[in-house]
């Protein structure tokens, strides 16, 4: 196994959930985090924690699925902590409605933050990573990207898109030394959930995804992970 130790950690949707439990169990390991997501409380918090754990992270509030807001991400990390060695393309949402029922506000908004962020953010840190050679892009998946579920045909769409996009990078980025990883968790007790109407106590915890995570971030540079999945112990939903 490797070491995350003084790496840079680029967190999307890092506020809550995977993302959250996963920047504090990398922080854990000495990676220097850099926590986004739209809502500046969320990841301030966040950074609280990391720094009360005496961890090392920087909480910047960004939408990725806007361009700009992304690229003066990268140029102030890059300006303060130089190159972003890893990022995990975790921002997502979820609206559980029948095809019919989805409305075109909803389809674009799990658009832009399922598929378009990871889109804008891989694009931005591409350049740094073929330049050195080096860097790990690791896209959240969902089994949803291979596995239709009912009421979920926008998250859906979104994630089988994400895991075309992550088979594409990979393919782009691996003559550049590049690493992409697919992950793929399933259910998890998260907040994406809303008011569905599911057993949440068939779900992974957050903690156990963002083990998994930290373990991909380990995994040796010469490790072929192209593809990871995860699922309950009780199997889907």
């Amino acid at each position: 196994m490797g070491t995350v130790a003084e790496k840079v950690v680029w967190i999307t949707g890092s506020g809550r959930g995977i993302g959250r439990a996963t920047a504090l169990a990398l922080a854990e390991k000495g990676a220097r985090i850099v926590l986004s997501a739209r809502t500046k409380a969320e990841i301030e918090a966040v950074n609280a924690e990391i720094a009360s754990l005496g961890g090392t992270s920087v909480a910047i509030p960004c939408d990725g699925a806007n361009k700009k807001a992304v690229g003066d991400l990268v140029a102030r990390i890059k300006a303060s902590w130089g190159a972003i060695d890893i990022l995990i393309n975790n921002a997502g949402i979820a609206v559980f409605r029948k095809i019919v029922d989805t409305s075109e506000e909803d389809w674009d908004a799990m658009m832009n933050a399922n598929l378009k962020s990871a889109f804008l953010c891989s694009q931005a840190v591409l350049p740094g990573m073929m330049e050195r050679k080096a860097g790990h892009i690791i896209n959240v998946v969902s089994v949803s990207g291979k596995q239709p579920y009912y009421n979920c045909g926008g998250y859906c769409a979104s994630k089988y898109g994400l895991l075309g996009l992550t088979d594409v990078l990979r393919l782009e980025g691996r003559k550049h030394g590049i690493r992409v990883t697919a992950f793929l968790p399933g259910a998890t007790d998260t907040n994406i959930w809303g008011h569905a109407n599911v057993d949440r106590s068939k779900m992974m915890k957050p903690e156990q995804v963002a083990r998994a995570l930290a373990a991909i971030c380990e995994s040796d540079s010469g490790a072929s992970l192209e593809e990871v999945m995860l699922r309950p112990i009780g199997g889907d939903l």
